[in-house]
């Protein structure tokens, strides 16, 4: 759970130009800018993450939100796979993504920013003490997110493995310094997920020095108490507080970069519900979020192309 957008997709090539042909535009007295490639797809990292992990094999449940009007873009990718589709009534998010070497997010959030635990009713909660791995992301988006994984906590109990992926929490600083304080005081998590950016904001919040991925994982663990990975452009990396395992990843020509982390994140979990070392389970991550970043199309792959993209 939670967050379902719809997203467009802006393939600018060159974000500095884009923002300068805007701006020159503007100061004309506006008008349109043409030959931007754009296309239009399903977002939201719960989505997408849910997405992924059925597209390798996993069955999956995913508990989100839509209108009507949008309900059917949630449900038709996962109609030939394993995999159960709640939605609760409120509408999706909308984002605007500009590709290019980095990307940019223009997001509203919508339905995704208001999504707490009296959303959730017994029939979910039964279900998701089934699952071996409760997963909350885009807590960035959600002015519920603490909320929400205190309920995740209490009702599920220590026994539950929690996965977190915060997402872009850099305009709610003072709210994800507490929220750290939480996880490391109440372990409200057992496992997060961060990406290069994230993970150096949130070391130095917590007076992490390191400026090695590497270290920078490491020290995290050690202070919140709990797993951390980190995935770079360059390599990822896991901890527990204690060893530190690192996987370098492969040079590629990226094609698009919105969604790639939430396939790293269902590579990461396949890895760990498939009782993977964590060099194995990081390497599987890399090749899976490798083939998205490369696909022509916009969809994560299935388990035989990322076994086949390892060897």
């Amino acid at each position: 759970m939670h967050d379902f957008f719809v997203d467009r997709l802006l393939y600018a090539g060159s974000l500095t130009r884009l923002v300068d042909s805007v701006a020159a535009k503007a100061g004309r007295g506006g008008g349109g800018i043409h030959g931007i490639p754009q296309e239009d797809i399903r977002g939201g990292n719960a989505v997408n993450l849910a997405h992924a992990l059925a597209r390798l094999g996993l069955r999956t449940l995913l508990i989100t939100h839509s209108d009507a009007i949008h309900e059917q873009m949630v449900r038709n990718p996962f109609e030939a796979l394993d995999a159960e589709v709640r939605i609760k009534p409120k509408p999706p998010g909308l984002t605007v993504a500009l590709e290019g070497k980095v990307n940019v997010m223009l997001g509203h959030t919508s339905g995704a920013g208001d999504f707490g635990p009296e959303l959730l009713d017994s029939d979910d909660w039964e279900a998701m003490r089934a699952c071996h791995v409760v997963c909350s992301v885009n807590w960035a988006a959600n002015k519920k997110g603490t909320t929400l994984l205190a309920a995740l906590r209490e009702k599920l109990g220590n026994e539950k493995v929690i996965f977190f992926d915060p997402a872009d929490f850099r305009d709610r600083l003072r709210d994800f310094a507490r929220l750290l304080t939480l996880i490391r005081k109440q372990k409200l998590v057992d496992w997060m997920s961060l990406n290069e950016q994230e993970a150096t904001e949130a070391a130095r919040i917590l007076g992490v020095k390191a400026t090695h991925p590497r270290e920078k994982c490491r020290e995290l663990a050690e202070k919140l108490r709990t797993a951390v990975d980190v995935h770079t452009a360059k390599g990822s990396f896991s901890s527990d507080g204690g060893k530190v395992t690192a996987v370098p990843t492969k040079s590629i020509e990226a094609r698009r970069l919105t969604g790639a982390g939430d396939v790293w994140d269902a590579g990461s979990i396949y890895g760990r519900l498939k009782n993977y070392t964590d060099s194995e389970r990081l390497d599987f991550a890399n090749a899976a979020a490798g083939l998205y970043l490369t696909s022509r199309e916009p969809s994560p792959p299935d388990l035989r192309a990322v076994l086949r993209a390892q060897h």
